[in-house]
C-alpha cells in the first residue's frame, strides 16, 4: 500500500491548507514507521489484532482526523525535501511523535541525532512548550535496542551536535553578511550550557516509548500512543 493510499485520509502536495490547532504532527528518518502509525491511528479498529497495511516511502504529507476529531494527525515523510514542509507543520503542532528505527538507530545516530535536534529545536515547538514523544518502533526484531539506551545514544550524540554548532555559529559571529542567520540561530541551544546534554532540561517534556507496528494495534504499544496523544491535547 502507497502513504497515500485511497480512503486513508488526505494526501498533501505542498502545505496549503489551514492548519487545525490541534494538531500531531509525525516526523522522523526515512523508514522509521511514520506512515504505519498513521494507519494504525487512523483505524485503529482494525488494526486492533493484526499488523497495519504495508506501506512505502512516503511522497507526499498525509493528514487525517483521528479520536473523532478531536485531533488532527499529520505524517510528513522524513526525506530531506520535505524539511520545509515539517517546519511548516511544526508551527501548528500541539504535539510532535518522533519516530525512531530502533534495528538501524545505532548505525543511523548521526542523521537521526540531526533530525531530533532539528525538531527540538524548531521555534515554534519551544515557544509553544510542545510535547514530543520519541517512539522507538521495530520492537518486533531481535535486533532492536530498548527506549532506555535509544535515549542515551541520542543524548550522547546531541550533546556532541551541540558543540559542533555552537562552533559554527560562532565562526560567523562578526561577520556582516551572517549577523543575522546567527541571532536567528542563537535559540537552537539545547539543554543548559556547561552541563552535558540530557532531555530532561529542555523547556518542553519529551517521552520515550516503545513501540511496533507488525503485531498488532494493542500489543504494539499503540494504545499508549493514543493516550499520550490525548493527553498532549488537554494539558
Amino acid at each position: 500500500m502507497a502513504d497515500d493510499a485511497s480512503g486513508s485520509g488526505t494526501s498533501i502536495i505542498g502545505t496549503t491548507i489551514s492548519q487545525p490547532k490541534n494538531t500531531v504532527v509525525i516526523t522522523g528518518p526515512m523508514g522509521s514507521g511514520k506512515t504505519s502509525l498513521w494507519c494504525h491511528l487512523r483505524f485503529p479498529a482494525t488494526s486492533a489484532s493484526s499488523a497495519a497495511p504495508r506501506t512505502q516511502t512516503s511522497m507526499a504529507i498525509n493528514a487525517t482526523r483521528i479520536d473523532e476529531g478531536r485531533a488532527y494527525l499529520v505524517d510528513v515523510p522524513g526525506h530531506q525535501k520535505f524539511r520545509f514542509d515539517r517546519d511548516t507543520q511544526l508551527k501548528a503542532a500541539r504535539a510532535v511523535v518522533f519516530m525512531v528505527d530502533s534495528v538501524q538507530v545505532a548505525r543511523d545516530i548521526r542523521a537521526t541525532a540531526e533530525t531530533l535536534y532539528d525538531v527540538l529545536a524548531n521555534a515554534s515547538v519551544q515557544e509553544n512548550e510542545c510535547p514530543v514523544l520519541v517512539l522507538c518502533n521495530k520492537q518486533d526484531d531481535a535486533l532492536a535496542l530498548p527506549n532506555v539506551r535509544v535515549k542515551e545514544m541520542l543524548e550522547e550524540e546531541i550533546d556532541g551536535l551541540r558543540g559542533s554548532r555552537q562552533a559554527g555559529l560562532d565562526s560567523l559571529q562578526g561577520t556582516v553578511d551572517d549577523d543575522a542567520a546567527v541571532e536567528e540561530k542563537a535559540g537552537d541551544y539545547l539543554g543548559i550550557d556547561g552541563k552535558k546534554f540530557v532531555f530532561e532540561d529542555l523547556c518542553h517534556p519529551v517521552q520515550f516509548n516503545e513501540s511496533s507496528m507488525v503485531i498488532g494495534h494493542d500489543a504494539g504499544g499503540l494504545e499508549q500512543v493514543e493516550r499520550w496523544i490525548s493527553e498532549s491535547l488537554h494539558t
